[in-house]
């Protein structure tokens, strides 16, 4: 048990803490959301989730738009970065094994299904957060059953998009981090911004 004098040390410490941090009664105090999880992909098999996940999104969007589910579908040509590539490839193993119309070239009145990919850098590592109690508990629990690897400063969005007649039918997006030496795998050397130093922030679109 606390003793009282040891107490009244301790509230007195903080109050002299929050007075010489500049801290008020009158904003909100910061603080972190729920321990959650965020998925990495680390390989091909990977990609793959992520274009089934589109493949059927796609599929149940078409299937709410009976104007639109027979139409065929084309995908916009990739650019030359590995990713790109194989994700234009497995969302067009994934439409058709679903047995949807995918299109090799542009025809008339058709969907087109076109993805674009932005990167952040994170100026702050990531990583040394402390969770809570309760995330604690979580946070053990996935280390023991494998079902945790670790963050990285590097996160990748997935943006997956089908449009008709200059109309959105459907449009995904992905939050993913991703090993922070895999980013060439994702934008080009070039697409990077010579001015930014410690952010990396890049929109690349498949085209």
């Amino acid at each position: 048990m606390i003793q009282k004098s040891a107490l009244l040390s301790i509230m007195g410490l903080m109050g002299l803490t929050m007075v010489s941090s500049g801290c008020s009664t009158e904003i909100p105090l910061a603080t972190a959301p729920p321990l959650y999880t965020q998925q990495k992909i680390q390989a091909i098999d990977h990609w793959d989730n992520i274009a089934n996940d589109v493949a059927m999104r796609v599929q149940k969007s078409l299937e709410d738009r009976p104007d639109l589910v027979a139409k065929p579908i084309y995908i916009k040509p990739p650019t030359n970065r590995p990713f790109s590539t194989a994700f234009y490839n497995l969302l067009r193993t994934r439409l058709v094994s679903k047995g949807m119309q995918v299109a090799d070239k542009p025809e008339p009145d058709m969907l087109t299904l076109d993805y674009t990919l932005q990167m952040v850098l994170h100026g702050t590592p990531h990583g040394t957060w402390l969770p809570s109690l309760g995330g604690m508990g979580i946070a053990v629990a996935g280390l023991v059953t494998g079902g945790y690897t670790t963050t990285s400063n590097h996160e990748l969005m997935i943006n997956s998009r089908i449009m008709h007649n200059n109309r959105y039918v459907m449009h995904l997006s992905h939050i993913v981090y991703i090993n922070d030496d895999d980013w060439p795998l994702y934008i080009s050397h070039e697409s990077m911004d010579p001015m930014a130093s410690t952010t990396r922030n890049v929109r690349i679109t498949n085209k």
